[in-house]
């Protein structure tokens, strides 16, 4: 199997590898199931997933997934533990956080596809996350062994900005025409499409379409 070193394959995570799918242990399933052990006041999917989402960003529209200073991460739990009535300090709430989340379903025939696309080409993540996520992310996908790693929390930018993808093409010193972006989110496939990135919007139960993407690429 012939490797090129002019290409790469640059998977997202949440999604791709961690499960977002209905009827899994999923990501959304997961934050759910934070709130109620925290507050059993609140017991509505819907309101929690709500509630969360808008704590994901502060009142100047800065996203929760760029922040990597203690003291702004301070008042991020600040603004969710006044939203959802919680008695902890971050240190507890982490604690849970952490504890629940390694109960998260993810992909592990991604992750091994993952690591075989090294042997035939140059291989990234470029994932928005928070830094709390960093550790389960390296325990599922072993981060080492991938080329380049882009985490929102680091660079400092979240997709779809033109600016994470100026990075990305900065960093790795590859044409667009041969990067491949693989994420779930359309926004940010549209994002990269328009700067010449090859690109597959699919989720990661979607195992197939992932290979004749990759293969495609590649062939």
């Amino acid at each position: 199997m012939e490797y090129n070193k002019d290409k790469i394959v640059i998977f997202d995570w949440g999604g791709i590898v961690e499960s977002h799918k209905k009827g899994e242990n999923n990501y959304f399933e997961t934050i759910v199931r934070i709130i109620k052990s925290l507050n059993s006041n609140f017991n509505n999917k819907g309101e929690i997933l709500k509630l969360w989402g808008k704590c994901l960003y502060d009142e100047n529209g800065v996203s929760i997934s760029t922040l990597n200073n203690v003291n702004d991460f301070n008042n991020w739990y600040s603004r969710l533990k006044n939203t959802f009535k919680l008695k902890c300090d971050l240190e507890t709430f982490n604690k849970v956080y952490q504890k629940e989340f390694e109960k998260v379903y993810y992909y592990k025939d991604v992750v091994e596809l993952e690591h075989n696309t090294k042997k035939r080409c140059k291989i990234g993540i470029l994932s928005d996350l928070m830094f709390l996520d960093k550790e389960r992310l390296n325990k599922q996908v072993t981060l080492n062994k991938y080329d380049y790693v882009w985490l929102s929390f680091e660079i400092g930018e979240v997709k779809p900005n033109d600016k994470v993808y100026e990075i990305v093409e900065k960093d790795c010193k590859i044409e667009p025409k041969n990067i491949l972006f693989i994420d779930d989110k359309k926004e940010n496939i549209i994002s990269a499409k328009s700067r010449g990135w090859n690109t597959c919007n699919c989720f990661g139960y979607e195992i197939e379409k992932i290979k004749s993407a990759i293969d495609y690429f590649l062939n």
